[in-house]
């Protein structure tokens, strides 16, 4: 999969620390709304910096110096650590949460060649990284480019330590690799299968035939991204899926859930295909998404649980947005691009306020409270 969260991403930034962020609050006289949460905010930006705001008030409390330039941002399983890609894809940094510190820098690339990880799948445990390689080496009068390949990377010894086999011995330009929680298993999904594979050896131990399922209930090729989302279950991956009619040939749009340990797949139809994203709250009741067109900007409410679309509410939206729902579900942040995040009322989708970071965004990632911190 792709190194960012949303784990692949405005105009140029202005450049230094931002001390703190300026919001303009819209609320109306006795709103109860105050907080979108108590989390975290990530922010990383084009001032070669990553912006850590306090979410209850929105105001930056620290700054992360950047040691790969203009930061993409990963979150680690456990949520202790940040993974920050290059915009050239050869660097990837990692930053410890707690201490806000640069436990460094690992790169690929010689003097004579350049090697982009155009494709990052981390180990839940953080023993190891697939990547997703390939490499370019300049001659005389060209740049030679080396076929795809699939590696193992070691993040204690810093070092490749496996190449990986193509599933089927089939070369392919993009990887969708994902672990189990535990990391002893990965999933290699293919055009048709799921191929499981032991994580220490590197062997194919079993096979999930799930277009036998599809085809059963009638549908062509399943198009599903398994993406990430923090408010989601270990194990599952939530988010719409497109899959075209064989018969009609008509695009279909729905949702569907993926239990990877149980090899389950829960899924149902929407409606005709269309340009929407898709975040869970919180209780993975609901999801919210943006149809983003010009002249054209909506906020889409998804009823999980009565398996429907429930709302569809125009709003003042820009050409690129990002969309986090708040770690209490009150609120959703719009984000990227640009230098602003706009909140707005998830009870009436009234805005709130706008805080201006001073930075234009790359990608922004919240991590909300554990219980267990004070």
């Amino acid at each position: 999969m792709r190194f960012a969260e949303t784990i692949g991403i405005a105009a140029f930034a202005v450049a230094g620390s931002v001390a703190s962020a300026q919001s303009t609050m819209a609320r109306q006289a006795g709103d109860p709304i105050t907080t979108g949460g108590n989390g975290t905010i990530y922010v990383g930006t084009y001032a070669r910096n990553i912006l850590v705001l306090d979410e209850a008030t929105m105001q930056v409390r620290d700054t992360i110096k950047s040691n790969v330039g203009i930061p993409e941002l990963s979150l680690s399983f456990d949520r202790k650590h940040l993974y920050l890609s290059d915009p050239g894809n050869e660097k990837i940094e990692i930053v410890d949460l707690a201490t806000k510190k640069s436990s460094g820098v690992f790169t690929l690339s010689t003097d004579s060649s350049k090697v982009r990880m155009w494709g990052f799948s981390l180990d839940p445990k953080e023993r190891f990284a697939v990547l997703l390689v390939k490499t370019y080496t300049k001659k005389k009068d060209r740049y030679e480019v080396g076929p795809p390949t699939l590696l193992r990377y070691d993040l204690a010894k810093h070092e490749v330590s496996d190449t990986i086999p193509w599933p089927k011995g089939e070369e392919r330009e993009f990887a969708q690799v994902i672990f189990s929680p535990s990391g002893d298993l990965m999933y290699f999904f293919t055009s048709d299968d799921v191929l499981i594979y032991d994580a220490t050896t590197l062997k194919q131990v079993d096979r999930w035939e799930i277009s036998r399922t599809l085809f059963e209930e009638g549908l062509g090729r399943i198009a599903f991204g398994f993406p990430y989302d923090v408010y989601e279950e270990p194990g599952f991956y939530t988010g719409l899926f497109r899959t075209t009619d064989p018969v009609n040939h008509r695009t279909q749009m729905g949702v569907a859930r993926m239990d990877l340990a149980n090899r389950q797949l829960d899924f149902y139809a929407l409606g005709p295909s269309q340009g929407v994203s898709f975040r869970l709250t919180p209780d993975r009741k609901r999801a919210y998404g943006i149809h983003s067109e010009v002249g054209n900007y909506q906020f889409w409410t998804f009823d999980l649980e009565g398996r429907r679309v429930v709302g569809k509410t125009e709003f003042p939206g820009r050409p690129r947005m990002g969309l986090i729902v708040s770690s209490n579900g009150s609120q959703l942040y719009i984000t990227t691009a640009g230098a602003t995040i706009d909140r707005y009322a998830t009870v009436d989708f009234r805005h709130l306020g706008q805080i201006n970071l001073g930075a234009d965004m790359t990608n922004v990632i919240l991590v909300p409270r554990s219980p267990t911190q004070k």
